[in-house]
């Protein structure tokens, strides 16, 4: 939809989904003015009973006149598209605005008085909401409020009757609303009136003063349950200060189960809370006056919350770690209704109305983090912000948190985080922003429920700019700490250690995070990777005892060998980082991934296997392990196990499907199946074009299947985009020799490529197929042995592989298979 223009409305940008249809922000070009745009899905608009109910929707909706209602602009239908036109509202839901903190009591006073206002003039019309929530009310910078979508309203019952209303708009025994909010008789599907629309903002100024909600569950059944039979915490109790005990009274009736001892009209409940209002010292303000006096209240926040509190609680119950005294998920029993602390709210149930509960393995995913300011010289903080908490987040066992590697490919978007937790699969989404001025940093976070869109937690972090430690301890380390006091003795550990306590240190390791970030994910500029370096070496200049820094300079030297652009010196740079990091800290699981390549690289097949197994036992969870076992695996010729350990990545992260694509398309080759390395790759290469190992295995295969001249143009465009990757220069080399152009073969095959065969076990075996296509058995047979020593054992493959035909009758092919067999 996005460009297209419906009447005199163009579509700009969307905002959203949801039951009711699609949102977009767009522009009346009439009048020149933003509006929102609801596009109604086409199975709902195809039934006439529910055509009939928005049609109903935009008539009520539109013939409420009242600055605290949302407009309504009209209903419309252009080549089959049924849409409503509405005014546009700068600000944010309440559901954004609280985020698990409570507001101030001016402040949620202020806006439960404008949606009682809104509702008294409804409720003259005779027109009742029955949807009343957080995601239904916005509030604007400056406190105003409006009341949006009346999608699920009806007329009085007095008055449906006499206009011979349709039955099924007003069916009994149908559950309306949304289950944290609705009201008993709702959640029993009986018929409601005004006093539904009561309870409704009895639930939300209750989570406005609280910040969560009274009455919670796992599923919509649960919460459905705590409102019909449970009492909510007293406010004063969540909230952990004192209030007003008149206020607590206001809410305590507003949520009475029987409609007989509620407030009888809404009129009483927003006289109730005015009067609540101005006990607090709130004066009337003469401008922008809503009623009798009483202005909006810019949205505050109560003092003293802060962000770890929430969201390592909120975390907790991600992790699915129960504590000693009540529920994880908040469901509203006895526990929940005893304990003092505040009790984080689970993701609004009404999306998902099953009581089959949460999954069983929880994931979250980090954003790159939003540079506010523009400013090229913070711009490191981006990626390396996120990847800080990333790395410390990847500590918890139980929680499946994405790689940076799949998170880099976001950096610079202006993307809806929500889309981007469904494209990644994920639990939840942290977006954040920071704003760098003045030696501040100003970082602002919000936590997203990626199934319901919910915000589960958000808050604002200002600190001096030298201070960026407490960004990582406040979003992240004060979370993994709460974690670890409640996770079970298999996963316990120790994440007290502090990284660094040395700004400069922890800056110079941001910025090598980022340029090695762009070099491995962005780049591939070796620039980038001598750059990282530099300040790896800094930051442990400035910290030796920095182990995150050793094992990050170790990584740029592996990196180098694995991109194919590094050779043996590279390898023994990073082992000796590795050590350090190491010595320092035994448990860094990214050192520990490296080490595997570098034991098969001293020719200690059997101890990478062993650290691979001891990897998979602690941590499960992890794709980079189930990677490195798919990579043994293919190296040792068991291509079943390969498959599966690829299958599982796949499971934890559909993201990783660049890399799953071309790893299963190339044991599909040796296995001769063609076509389906084929579709594999095709798959990759549809998810991320501009990857360059689909297209090179893709030239590959077409290489096997006799296209030379098409895998020569797909190597060749590939080696034109990423001239640095010198590793595949071989496969070029035998699609060259196949072709009869030897002269330009053997040209390929430089001293560069022969320094990261060195090193390489892959490379080391295409450089020996590439001499034995030429017919060069001395070197064919060297490069065949380095390739071996390497740990590159995949026997299978080199006695079907086609080049090799000829040489394999040689006693030098024999041995070093033999040699195979024995090393095994």
């Amino acid at each position: 939809m996005i460009g297209q223009t419906l009447l005199n409305y163009r579509i700009v940008e969307k905002l959203g989904v949801g039951g009711q249809g699609t949102v977009y922000k767009a522009v009346d070009t009439t009048l020149d003015r933003p509006v929102v745009i609801k596009v109604l899905p086409p199975e709902m608009t195809a039934k006439t009973v529910n055509f009939t109910r928005f049609e109903r929707e935009a008539k009520l909706a539109s013939s409420l006149d009242h600055p605290n209602i949302c407009t309504i602009y009209g209903l419309y239908e252009v080549g089959g598209v049924r849409f409503i036109a509405m005014q546009h509202v700068e600000g944010r839901n309440v559901r954004q605005l609280v985020g698990g903190r409570p507001l101030e009591l001016d402040s949620a006073l202020s806006i439960s008085i404008q949606v009682a206002d809104a509702l008294s003039a409804a409720h003259a019309r005779g027109i009742i909401h029955r949807d009343i929530k957080a995601g239904n009310v916005m509030v604007t910078d400056t406190g105003t409020v409006k009341v949006l979508d009346f999608g699920l309203a009806k007329l009085m019952e007095s008055e449906d009757a006499a206009s011979g209303g349709d039955p099924h708009l007003t069916e009994v025994g149908v559950p309306y609303g949304t289950a944290t909010y609705a009201a008993p008789e709702q959640s029993r599907g009986l018929k409601v009136d005004h006093r539904t629309d009561i309870f409704s903002s009895g639930v939300l100024l209750y989570e406005m003063l609280a910040g969560t909600w009274p009455f919670q569950g796992k599923t919509s059944l649960d919460v459905r349950y705590a409102v019909l039979h449970n009492t909510p915490a007293p406010i004063a109790e969540v909230r952990r200060e004192p209030i007003p005990a008149r206020l607590q009274e206001i809410v305590d009736r507003a949520l009475a189960k029987d409609p007989s001892d509620r407030y009888q009209r809404i009129d009483d409940l927003r006289d109730e809370l005015k009067s609540a209002l101005r006990e607090l010292g709130v004066q009337s303000i003469a401008s922008n006056q809503i009623t009798d006096g009483v202005a909006p209240i810019a949205p505050r926040y109560r003092s003293g919350q802060g962000v770890s509190h929430r969201f390592r609680r909120w975390l907790r119950n991600l992790a699915g770690v129960g504590g000693s005294g009540g529920s994880s998920g908040g469901g509203g029993g006895a526990e929940a209704q005893t304990t003092g602390a505040p009790k984080s709210p689970a993701p609004e149930v009404h999306l998902t109305a099953t009581s089959a509960g949460d999954p069983a393995q929880k994931s979250i995913a980090i954003l790159p983090f939003r540079n506010l300011s523009n400013d090229a010289a913070s711009s490191f903080y981006e990626f390396s912000l996120a990847d800080a908490v990333i790395t410390e987040l990847a500590r918890v066992r139980s929680l499946v948190v994405r790689p940076s590697s799949f998170i880099a490919k976001y950096q610079g978007q202006q993307k809806d985080p929500r889309e981007i937790g469904q494209e990644l699969s994920v639990t939840a989404v942290l977006a954040a922003s920071f704003l760098n001025a003045g030696g501040r940093l100003r970082v602002t976070a919000q936590l997203l429920d990626v199934a319901s869109g919910d915000l589960l937690w958000s808050d604002r972090i200002d600190m001096a700019a030298e201070d960026i430690i407490a960004v990582q301890d406040t979003i992240a380390r004060h979370i993994v700490d709460g974690l670890r006091i409640e996770l079970s003795s298999a996963e316990q550990v120790d994440m007290n250690k502090q990284s660094t306590a040395n700004a400069g240190a922890y800056e110079e390791y941001l910025r090598g995070r980022d340029r090695m970030g762009r070099y491995i994910y962005h780049s591939l500029d070796p620039e980038d990777m001598d750059e990282a370096i530099e300040h790896f070496r800094r930051a442990i200049e400035l910290d030796p005892t920095f182990a995150l820094a050793h094992c990050a300079l170790g990584s740029c030297y592996a990196n180098r060998v694995i991109k194919s652009s590094g050779g043996i010196e590279d390898y023994a740079r990073a082992e000796n980082a590795f050590h350090a990091a190491l010595a320092l800290d035994a448990q860094l699981l990214e050192a520990r991934l490296h080490m595997v390549f570098i034991y098969l690289w001293r020719g200690e097949k059997q101890k990478a296997r062993e650290e691979t197994k001891k990897l998979s036992d602690e941590a499960p969870n992890d794709v980079g392990v189930h990677f490195v076992r798919a990579t043994l695996y293919r190296l040792d010729g068991e291509y079943d196990k390969a498959l599966r350990s690829l299958e599982h990545m796949l499971r934890l992260n559909p993201a990783e499907r660049v890399v799953v694509s071309y790893t299963r398309a190339r044991i599909f080759m040796y296995q001769g199946r063609y076509d389906d390395a084929l579709r594999e790759l095709d798959q990759g290469i549809a998810y991320e074009p501009d990857h360059p190992l689909p297209k090179t295995f893709r030239a590959v295969a077409l290489f096997r299947l006799g296209d030379v001249v098409a895998g020569t143009d797909l190597l060749r465009e590939v080696l034109t985009s990423h001239p640095q990757l010198d590793g595949i220069r071989p496969l070029l080399a035998m699609c060259l020799s196949a072709g009869g152009d030897h002269t330009a073969a053997r040209r390929e095959l430089t001293i560069r490529v022969k320094e990261a065969a060195a090193a390489n076990h892959d490379v080391a075996y295409w450089l020996a197929s590439a001499y034995a296509v030429e017919n060069k058995p001395e070197e064919a047979f060297k490069w065949l042995d380095r390739a071996i020593s390497l740990g590159n054992e995949n026997r299978n493959w080199f006695e079907s592989n086609p080049v090799w035909e000829t040489l394999r009758e040689d006693a030098r092919f024999k041995e070093l298979m033999r040699r195979i067999e024995v090393g095994r």
